[in-house]
């Protein structure tokens, strides 16, 4: 592998667990693991009742994306047995209490006060992971100091943090309820499904499903800001073939919540298949995950996948995957098709788009019907580059294409003699 590439690519690192998790866990630290990442990723198998970071604090510069599912895969709605408490906001005198009682998604907008997250009852274990959409996982914490509230910079580990007095926080919508379910009150095939998380104009996203929960008490209110970042997630039943087994469930970035701005599946893939055909995006990078089936041990990894990625599909990269590992695709670089192959276990596959609205610019098939293959269907390719500031320049590697035709082919060199004289 070159260079070039070589640095794009992460091997995940067993981790002890956090309190009231599984070990192992594995993070993917952005930067400090991969030079230029601008994202955050941890995986957790929450076993017991915890409470996560019990002051708030935010993130200055970037969104943060929290997913709590049922603890087995693809199933995260038939596994899903649990309450989980959560506060946000966008001030410490406007924080909300958020309950969580089905498989869920919640954006934490940058600069938004987040936390506690209190996993309150855990009846079957759960999945959680979370998503930083930034460099560094580091966060900025109000402290209580002489009277007057601070704002202090910490790291994921800090020690110091235990030293500050946490700064008065506020719930406005504080209903005095602890507990909203009893064990077994979700039923999964009450989920929503793709079609009810759709955003139609003027409608908006659905922050709870309550259908599919039997109550002790009512959710508290949302504001409309807050509930626009709250996401039950879809029951999607999807004809992929065996090798993607159901039911799944996908962000599908503004399609199912309004702002978002990462679009990300958590998808098995179960046995051989070609995942796309090359491509690349021009609007934002993507994440490659592949990981491990069971989030008990999410690096208990055994599959062979060849990844392509080149600067072109004439000058494509071979690398074989053989452990859990993320993929940096930076915008405008080729890549796919993805082939799992030597699938002894399940691979968790996630395409993680750090954008809202998920886009490819493909090769594109000829129309001429002569050249279609009547058996396979399989057109000859001819490549499009479309747009300004799609690819860099072939003669300068430092430079953005801006279509200024040095490179293309004169018609003498692409039409026969007969064509070309006319």
């Amino acid at each position: 592998m070159s260079e070039k590439y070589e640095s794009l690519f992460y091997t995940f690192k067993a981790e002890d667990g956090a309190p009231g998790c599984s070990t192992p866990q594995t993070v993917f630290r952005g930067a400090d693991d991969m030079n230029g990442a601008n994202m955050n990723c941890g995986y957790h198998y929450i076993v017991e009742p915890i409470v996560i970071k019990d002051a708030p604090h935010y993130h200055d510069d970037a969104d943060e994306y929290l997913c709590i599912f049922g603890g087995s895969l693809p199933d995260v709605f038939g596994s899903w047995d649990a309450e989980v408490h959560f506060y946000m906001g966008p001030s410490l005198d406007k924080m909300e209490k958020i309950i969580v009682t089905e498989p869920t998604v919640i954006k934490v907008p940058r600069g938004w006060y987040h936390c506690p997250l209190e996993v309150l009852r855990v009846t079957k274990p759960i999945f959680f992971q979370y998503i930083l959409m930034g460099q560094h996982m580091d966060y900025i914490k109000p402290i209580l100091e002489n009277g007057q509230v601070r704002r202090m910079v910490f790291g994921e580990k800090d020690p110091q943090e235990k030293n500050y007095k946490p700064a008065p926080w506020t719930v406005i919508n504080e209903d005095g309820v602890a507990v909203y379910t009893d064990a077994g009150t979700y039923d999964p095939l009450k989920a929503p499904t793709g079609e009810e998380c759709i955003i139609y104009p003027d409608t908006v996203t659905k922050p709870y499903s309550d259908a599919a929960c039997t109550l002790k008490a009512p959710k508290p209110k949302l504001t409309f800001e807050t509930s626009q970042s709250v996401l039950a997630m879809p029951r999607e039943i999807t004809g992929w073939g065996d090798w993607c087994p159901c039911p799944q469930t996908y962000l599908r970035g503004v399609t199912y919540m309004r702002d978002a701005t990462i679009d990300i599946g958590f998808q098995l893939y179960a046995g051989v298949a070609d995942a796309e055909v090359p491509h690349f995006h021009s609007s934002g990078e993507e994440y490659l995950f592949f990981m491990g089936p069971d989030p008990k041990n999410i690096l208990d990894f055994d599959a062979e996948i060849e990844m392509l990625i080149g600067d072109d599909p004439d000058h494509y990269e071979h690398i074989f995957i053989t452990s859990p590992t993320v993929v940096r695709v930076p915008a405008n670089t080729w890549h796919a098709p993805i082939k799992f192959r030597k699938m002894k276990k399940p691979v968790l596959f996630q395409a993680a788009y750090c954008a809202g609205t998920w886009g490819v610019i493909y090769k594109a098939a000829d129309r001429d019907e002569k050249e279609v293959d009547g058996t396979a269907h399989i057109r000859k390719q001819r490549y499009e580059y479309m747009g300004n500031d799609t690819r860099m320049c072939i003669y300068n590697d430092k430079k953005r294409c801006n279509l200024c035709g040095v490179c293309f082919k004169k018609p003498e060199e692409y039409l026969d003699k007969a064509e070309f004289e006319k």
